[in-house]
């Protein structure tokens, strides 16, 4: 398996999935910890996430399971 990149981005429907939670759930997550960034594709602005950040995503998301 090749190294991933921890700068690569992912969109939040691509994270949401990787993560095993809810879109919904995955932008209160952005929000509460401030990760992601917020872009324009089109109309509508979706939230885009590196490697590093969904790290950081899923810890906060497996304590809040606890």
């Amino acid at each position: 398996m090749a190294d991933l990149e921890p700068n690569a981005i992912v969109d939040e429907h691509r994270a949401a999935v990787l993560l095993g939670i809810t879109p919904p759930e995955l932008r209160w997550f952005s929000r509460l910890l401030g990760l992601g960034r917020e872009l324009e594709t089109g109309e509508a602005s979706r939230i885009f996430f590196t490697y590093e950040e969904l790290k950081r995503l899923s810890t906060a998301a497996a304590s809040s399971a606890k």
